[in-house]
C-alpha cells in the first residue's frame, strides 16, 4: 500500500483527461461527515474548486483526473461608465464659488486704523479684515 502526503500533493498541477489545465492543488480536505477526501484546487481563473479524491485517475508529476471538471470563467463586470460631461464650465463654477464667498464676507463702514481703507467683516471668524494691510482688526 503506497500513500501520498499532503506536502507531496500541494503545488501539483491538476489536468482533465483531455489535457486541459484545471489548476494547482492548494490543500487537501477531509470531509468528515461524508468520509471523503477532496483536493482544494486554485483554478487558472483564481477561483477554488473542490475535486473529490474518487475523481483522481493518477498522481505523478501532475494529477490526472478520471472525468472532466468544468471550471467557469468568472463573470467580468461591465466597464464603468464614462464620466458625464460637466453641466457647468469651470468659469461658471468659479463664479458660484465667488458668490458663496461673498455671502460669508460682508462690507461695512469700519475702516482699518492703520491705512484707513474700508475693512471687510469675515463672518467665519467674526472679525474685520483689512486686505490692504493683510491683517485682522481687533
Amino acid at each position: 500500500m503506497s500513500g501520498l502526503t499532503r506536502s507531496q500533493l500541494i503545488g501539483k498541477q491538476v489536468y482533465n483527461p483531455d489535457g486541459t489545465l484545471v489548476g494547482t492543488i492548494n490543500d487537501v480536505e477531509l470531509i468528515i461527515d461524508r468520509n471523503e477526501v477532496a483536493l482544494q484546487v486554485q483554478t487558472k481563473y483564481r477561483t477554488t474548486e473542490y475535486v473529490p479524491w474518487t475523481k483522481v485517475n493518477a498522481v505523478g508529476d501532475i494529477v490526472l483526473l478520471k472525468e472532466k471538471v468544468e471550471i467557469q470563467a468568472p463573470q467580468v463586470a461591465p466597464p464603468p461608465e464614462a464620466p458625464k460631461p460637466a453641466s457647468q464650465t469651470v468659469t461658471e463654477k468659479l463664479g458660484e464659488i465667488g458668490e458663496s464667498l461673498k455671502s460669508l464676507v460682508k462690507s461695512s463702514g469700519v475702516k482699518c486704523p492703520t491705512c484707513g481703507e474700508k475693512a471687510t467683516y469675515i463672518s467665519q471668524y467674526k472679525k474685520y479684515y483689512c486686505y490692504k494691510c493683510a491683517k485682522y482688526i481687533n
